[in-house]
């Protein structure tokens, strides 16, 4: 689990060297797709009219959609069956995104592919990548999937933008696409719309995935596994999309819970919303307990929460302060200070338990 952790925070970081990101804060657009064929099926029209219009694109697929059971099911135009590993699967349909996305004329320098497990994003590490891109770009659009899409996956992207967008020091313009619509019974009158004005470029970026070309890493995976939604989408005069989904969203207070370890202590954090923690922890050279209340605020250091901590320290009978990095909701840098005592630096990690 720690190794899978630590590869994904380096593609997080990877994300911030390769885009080359430039224009005004307005004309950037970030596009948080959960799989390969969700641009497709649900903004192909919007994505292209941004490309005339001159924004700034940048793409952040968070899986390869490796965990979809077309996989099995890879049947060839001879009536033979395709057997492909899970990273060769992955591969084939980054293959026929980024075919779609050069129809609807996008670069692929805009487009970085994450490798979070399919069906099980990070919701906390979503929230890094957004919140990143909007403290660093205030007014900037920011476009994901509908929370009212039936995967998992869809879900939590979409929970994570609207959680995000109502932070403090947020000023940023959301849309939430739906891309289930055409297979779901959400009635489509009370849902907002844009009229789709380039169906010709759209049915383009459809075909990309019925093209079977198995020296080329091509194997209609898309028509294979969601002809339904590709044959709906290619004769709707709309795409479907929301601006707030705010309403949507679980009511009441946002509890969490953390497991944090680290060289100095072990600690059980509990979250209450966004900001409160309450700490308690075992002081590793000294076996005594610790009770603790903290502060959590978003930092100007890319992908980096601060809290600030006081507590007691129940060995030395005495208060103690503690200032904690917290980088990509994963790796913790603190400095502690037992008053009357000593101060240390600790090196740990972080790991949400729910």
């Amino acid at each position: 689990m720690g190794r899978s952790l630590i590869k994904s925070s380096l593609l997080i970081l990877m994300i911030i060297a390769v885009f080359p990101l430039s224009g005004a804060a307005a004309d950037t657009i970030f596009w948080y797709l959960p799989h390969p064929d969700d641009e497709t099926l649900g903004m192909a029209d919007s994505i292209y009219q941004s490309v005339l219009a001159g924004s700034s694109n940048h793409f952040i697929y968070f899986t390869k959609g490796s965990n979809s059971l077309a996989r099995y099911n890879l049947r060839g135009p001879d009536g033979n069956i395709y057997h492909l590993s899970r990273e060769e699967f992955g591969a084939a349909r980054v293959a026929e995104t980024l075919a779609a996305l050069a129809a609807l004329s996008v670069n692929q320098d805009q487009v970085v592919f994450l490798d979070y497990p399919d069906g099980g994003i990070p919701q906390t590490a979503a929230e890094a990548i957004m919140r990143y891109f909007a403290l660093r770009y205030p007014g900037s659009i920011h476009r994901t999937v509908h929370i009212l899409d039936s995967h998992p996956d869809h879900k939590t992207l979409a929970k994570a933008l609207a959680k995000v967008a109502q932070e403090d020091g947020i000023e940023i313009s959301t849309e939430f696409y739906h891309v289930y619509i055409h297979r779901s019974q959400i009635p489509k009158e009370g849902v907002g719309r844009k009229a789709v004005l380039y169906p010709e470029v759209r049915e383009l970026a459809i075909a990309e995935f019925g093209k079977w070309d198995p020296e080329n890493n091509r194997y209609g995976i898309g028509m294979a596994s969601t002809a339904d939604l590709f044959n709906a989408v290619r004769t709707s005069p709309y795409e479907y999309v929301d601006s707030d989904i705010s309403h949507l969203l679980p009511a009441g207070t946002n509890f969490t819970s953390h497991l944090v370890l680290s060289n100095l202590a072990a600690s059980y954090v509990l979250g209450i919303g966004d900001k409160i923690s309450i700490n308690s922890s075992l002081d590793f050279r000294t076996s005594a307990l610790e009770l603790g209340l903290g502060y959590r605020f978003n930092s100007n250091l890319p992908l980096t929460a601060i809290t600030i901590e006081g507590g007691y320290h129940c060995g030395h009978q005495v208060p103690y302060g503690t200032v904690r990095a917290e980088i990509m909701d994963y790796f913790i840098i603190s400095l502690k200070h037992i008053l009357n005592n000593s101060t240390k630096i600790g090196f740990g990690i972080s790991i949400q338990l729910f």
